[in-house]
């Protein structure tokens, strides 16, 4: 975490007790980003929400301002359980537009993933990204397309459902006033940015853009590492506008082929090689459930240990240390929106070939030198 961010902390951490609107007390600060900050909060009724309020100094930017209110209207033309609703919108005495949505109860998969210290069982990713398709398909078939889908924006419920959270810079395909701004600048988070994304070629973004971002999520869980690293986010950037992403039966030789095929086709460099729709993608998802259900388990796989007792990892794979110079992250309920997910340990390095794609990069790097991202271009260290 930056000063600047620390900074955010601050500031929000001291809203926490104010009342908006006369009606609305933030009782928690339970999330911030580089837009906004999130807050659980009562209303005089005792009614029990979530409020997303934008930071002030994005308060006063009329792009900005237009973009939060306009989250309003996106997740209201989705219209599906699948995704976290947004109940009124309104106002502060000072100037800042918030808007009013469902308080959810459990965690992020970003969360879950953490706390897994190790990659996820594919059958785990298959069945969630099974309901993650769901909704995207609904978002796509209603004109919406999400720019920013990754781990920190997927809400896992009590109940075992998926939500999808923060559709800030999602984008309705209908002309805007705003298209033309949106092309002098890449916006999304960088580890699951396609290369259209990357290349700020917004009249190329379109569903299959987040297929590519569900890919490389998968990816991720399934590996625990990102799909490209850099050592600074230019370069970064550079490998995903022209390089390919490396096979996942590159990096888990012992991945069943059905998973291996579901991610390296959402992970196609070119658009046209991806699955054209959700649709397609969930049937194909639903086909390697079959296959890996019916599949006797491969030796090569450990079992997940429990959540409430995770077993030490050997010391090859602890997670490193954050670089020099950055601060301590904020209290355990306060997650950074904006920022690149936690650093996962980095993997060894892979050892298969597959002539159809390449890496880019001549060794993996360790994922601790992956750079920060907000929801813009980030500064550089």
């Amino acid at each position: 975490m930056d000063f600047e961010n620390v900074t955010h902390v601050q500031r929000a951490q001291a809203r926490v007790g104010a009342v908006l609107s006369g009606a609305w007390r933030l009782d928690a600060l339970i999330g911030l980003g580089g837009m906004a900050a999130v807050y659980a909060a009562t209303h005089r009724s005792g009614q029990r929400v979530a409020i997303k309020l934008l930071h002030p100094e994005r308060a006063r930017d009329k792009v900005d301002r237009a973009r939060f209110l306009r989250e309003k209207a996106i997740v209201n033309t989705v219209n599906h359980p699948g995704v976290a609703a947004v109940l009124a919108d309104d106002v502060t005495e000072d100037g800042s537009p918030f808007l009013v949505m469902d308080l959810l109860e459990g965690e992020t998969l970003l969360q879950r993933w953490k706390a897994q210290k190790g990659p996820l069982p594919p059958a785990e990713v298959l069945a969630l990204s099974e309901q993650i398709l769901e909704v995207l398909a609904a978002a796509h078939e209603n004109g919406v397309i999400h720019r920013d889908l990754k781990p920190d924006n997927i809400f896992l419920t009590r109940e075992h459902g998926v939500k999808i959270l923060d559709f800030g810079i999602a984008r309705l395909r209908v002309p805007s006033s705003q298209t033309s701004l949106a092309g002098l600048r890449a916006m999304g988070t960088p580890a699951y940015m396609p290369p259209e994304q990357a290349r700020a070629r917004w009249d190329l973004v379109d569903a299959r853009t987040d297929i590519w971002a569900l890919g490389a999520t998968m990816f991720s869980l399934l590996t625990n590492r990102y799909v490209q690293d850099a050592p600074t986010v230019n370069e970064l950037f550079f490998l995903r506008m022209t390089c390919p992403i490396p096979s996942l039966a590159r990096i888990q030789p012992s991945m069943h082929p059905a998973v291996v095929r579901v991610v390296d086709r959402a992970l196609e460099f070119a658009q046209a090689d991806r699955w054209p729709d959700a649709r397609s993608m969930l049937a194909a998802v639903r086909e390697a459930q079959a296959a890996v259900g019916a599949a006797p388990p491969s030796r090569a796989t450990v079992a997940p240990p429990s959540r409430s007792a995770i077993a030490p990892l050997p010391r090859s794979t602890v997670t490193p240390p954050p670089p020099r110079g950055v601060l301590a992250p904020p209290p355990r309920d306060v997650r950074d929106l904006g920022a690149l997910e936690a650093r996962p340990p980095s993997g060894r390095a892979p050892t298969q070939t597959r002539s159809s794609r390449t890496s880019g990069l001549s060794s993996p790097a360790s994922l601790a030198t992956v750079p920060r991202a907000i929801s813009t271009i980030p500064r550089a260290p």
